[in-house]
């Protein structure tokens, strides 16, 4: 394999950072259950955003509780490229990035000024060797390849017929046997479907399109693209039918 030019190599700091955290991790942080660890990556985050994005934030962790960024937690890469979709201004990857310091995070948003707060929320909080990019994520501009994707509550949000065409270019983004999560919102029972999606209105208004898919079709979806598909449903205290999707990309 060609070494790695030193124009694409990270700058030193980001290096030596890796390498302590590979080598003094388990000195530096207690071995514990993720989701007691993560609570306290979720308080920093709030910590460093503007009072309004605080006050989403705590809304959207409220949402999103310790038990199912665990969940994701394990299931993306200890370290590698990893590309968030729907990056907004960085509350999971600035999650992500602090659990396992050795992830180099790629945040795509259409909304430029999120992506900029995004930067600087993770400027404050010490995080290096990251980026985000205001662009849509089938765009030239997100350059693969890439050791796992993730996207959480974005896919219904997008139009049925551009869901197809964006899990098919996540798909070639991914290196082989990288894995793509997808956090969404299946369709049963359907009290907690329309429990979301009032929620959903309420955000969003009445004028975006919204598309929840049935899990197994999700599954049908993404076999049918060339991924090995497992699915979890976490239960929560309140009514949404949370679902969350590993797609392995086959060799």
């Amino acid at each position: 394999m060609a070494s790695q030019s030193s124009s694409e190599r990270p700058p030193a700091s980001v290096r030596i950072r890796r390498a302590i955290a590979r080598g003094f991790g388990a000195e530096e942080r207690p071995v514990q259950a993720q989701e007691v660890w993560g609570r306290e990556a979720m308080s920093r985050i709030v910590r460093a955003l503007p009072p309004v994005e605080r006050a989403y934030a705590t809304i959207r962790f409220s949402i999103m509780r310790p038990k199912i960024l665990s969940v994701l937690d394990l299931l993306l890469p200890e370290e590698g490229r990893i590309l968030d979709i729907g990056c907004g201004f960085g509350l999971f990857a600035a999650y992500f990035a602090q659990t396992q310091p050795a992830r180099q995070i790629v945040g795509v948003d259409p909304d430029a000024r999120r992506t900029a707060m995004a930067t600087r929320t993770f400027a404050r909080l010490g995080l290096e060797g990251h980026e985000f990019i205001a662009a849509d994520a089938r765009g030239v501009e997100v350059q693969g390849p890439f050791d796992a994707i993730y996207t959480l509550d974005v896919m219904h949000h997008i139009p049925k017929d551009d869901q197809l065409s964006l899990l098919r270019h996540l798909h070639d983004l991914l290196a082989p046997r990288g894995v793509l999560v997808i956090k969404d919102i299946t369709t049963e029972p359907w009290f907690g479907m329309k429990f979301t999606e009032l929620l959903d209105r309420v955000m969003v208004g009445f004028e975006e399109p919204l598309c929840y898919r049935h899990h197994t079709e999700w599954g049908s979806i993404l076999r049918d693209l060339g991924f090995h598909v497992r699915v979890v449903r976490v239960p929560d205290v309140l009514p949404y039918p949370h679902v969350v999707i590993a797609a392995t990309k086959k060799d």
